[in-house]
């Protein structure tokens, strides 16, 4: 059921506006920005981190690497670079970059 909202006009004026449930929902992710970290993966597998990550963000790259890996220093906001131990397990907190 869509809410009815005042809003103010000018001085003085005031005009009556309907929000559908969808818009109610949205309204507050206009300027968000995607999140950057998921320190919740650590210690879970390398494939089951890379999952997650690209479950809540499809179009970000993840890359799985072993954590003494050598690698480029740029920053790529499309990226997100997975560290895993000799076990395979997560070891350093996935970030964008």
């Amino acid at each position: 059921m869509a809410e009815q909202s005042e809003l103010k006009v000018g001085q003085g004026e005031h005009k009556q506006c309907q929000l559908t449930e969808e818009q109610q929902k949205r309204i507050f992710e206009v300027n968000t920005a995607p999140r950057g970290t998921w320190p919740e993966v650590v210690g879970i597998s390398g494939e089951d981190a890379k999952k997650k990550i690209e479950a809540e963000y499809p179009d970000l790259k993840v890359l799985i690497m072993s954590e003494n890996s050598i690698f480029t220093a740029d920053y790529n906001v499309k990226r997100v670079r997975v560290f895993v131990d000799s076990n395979g397990k997560v070891s350093k907190t996935p970030i964008i970059g």
